[in-house]
C-alpha cells in the first residue's frame, strides 16, 4: 500500500512537472510566503486553491491591486509556482479521520494532507531521521513545506505517528 501510494505521488509530481514549466521552489516559494502567507492570510487559504495558470494570473493581479507587495521581475515565476504546486490536477485529501489536534497540525495538513490520507502517514511509525528523509523526499518532489515549520511537522509526525 505504501509502495503503491509513494509511486502515485512520484507520477503525479512528474506529470505536473511535464505539464508546465519547472520552478525552482526554494526562492519563489520564500517570497510567496512572505508576500502571502505571512502578510493577509494563512498557507492553507493558498494550499485550497486549486487553479490553473489562468486562475492564478487573475489572483496574484487581484491580490496586487489588493496592494501585495510582488516584484515585476518575480511575478511570472510566482504565478508558474502556485499554478505547478496549487492546482486542480493535485488530489484532494481523503482523510478517514481527523488529525490530532496539536502544534504543527495545520503545516502537516497543508503539506501532506493535498497529496496524502492518513493512512499511508500512519502506516509509516518511524522516528526523527526517518521523517526527516521522508520530508526531504517529498520537498524533492514538489511537497510545499512552509519555511520554518518542517521540524514543527517532525515534531508533529513523531507525536502522532513516531516509533513507539
Amino acid at each position: 500500500m505504501l509502495k503503491a501510494s509513494l509511486a502515485i505521488a512520484v507520477l503525479i509530481c512528474l506529470v505536473s512537472d511535464l505539464a508546465g514549466a519547472q520552478v525552482p521552489a526554494g526562492g519563489i516559494a520564500q517570497k510567496m510566503e512572505a508576500t502571502c502567507a505571512r502578510t493577509c492570510h494563512g498557507p492553507s487559504l493558498i494550499a485550497q486553491q486549486r487553479l490553473n495558470t489562468a486562475g492564478w494570473t487573475r489572483e496574484v493581479n487581484k491580490m496586487i491591486g489588493w496592494g501585495a507587495d510582488v516584484a515585476d521581475a518575480d511575478k511570472d515565476a510566482l504565478i508558474a509556482y502556485l499554478a505547478n504546486t496549487f492546482n486542480n490536477g493535485r488530489p484532494r485529501p481523503s482523510s478517514s479521520k481527523a488529525m490530532p489536534e496539536g502544534k504543527g497540525m495545520e503545516a502537516f495538513q497543508v503539506s501532506c494532507l493535498g497529496c496524502h490520507d492518513d493512512k499511508p502517514v500512519a502506516a509509516l511509525k518511524t522516528d526523527r531521521a526517518g521523517w526527516t528523509r521522508v520530508l526531504d523526499r517529498m520537498a524533492n518532489w514538489g511537497a510545499y513545506l512552509p519555511a520554518g515549520r518542517r521540524d514543527e511537522i517532525i515534531e508533529y509526525l513523531l507525536k502522532n505517528f513516531g516509533k513507539n
